[in-house]
C-alpha cells in the first residue's frame, strides 16, 4: 500500500510540474491504474479511506483539466499525503498490536 500510495503521489506531482503540454495519454493511464489499485486496497466503510478516494480523484481530475485546475491540485495533493500518512499510521498500529511478541 505504501508502495502505491508513493507511486501515486509522486507521478501526479511529476506530471503537474512538468507541465500540461508534454503529457502523454499513456501518463494519464499509469496515473488511473495506480489510482484504482489504491482504491482496491481501501476499506469502502471507513470515512477516511472515502475521503481518500476523494481526494485522489480530486487530485487526477485537477490534472486533467489543465491550467484551470492549478488550485485543485495544489490543494488536494497535500491532503492526499496527509490522509495517506494518517491512514497508514492507523493501520501499522493495528497490526502491531496485533503481533504478540515472545517474552
Amino acid at each position: 500500500m505504501r508502495d502505491a500510495l508513493a507511486d501515486l503521489t509522486s507521478s501526479a506531482l511529476h506530471y503537474y510540474v512538468a507541465g500540461f503540454e508534454d503529457r502523454a495519454d499513456e501518463e494519464y493511464r499509469h496515473l488511473t491504474l495506480i489510482e484504482h489499485k489504491v482504491q482496491l486496497m481501501l476499506n469502502p466503510r471507513e470515512s477516511d479511506h472515502k475521503r481518500f478516494e476523494e481526494l485522489s480523484r480530486q487530485m487526477i481530475s485537477a490534472l486533467m483539466s489543465g491550467k484551470k485546475g492549478d488550485q485543485d491540485f495544489a490543494d488536494a495533493h497535500p491532503a492526499v499525503m496527509d490522509l495517506s500518512r494518517q491512514i497508514l499510521k492507523r493501520e501499522w498500529d493495528r497490526v502491531k498490536d496485533k503481533i504478540e511478541l515472545p517474552i
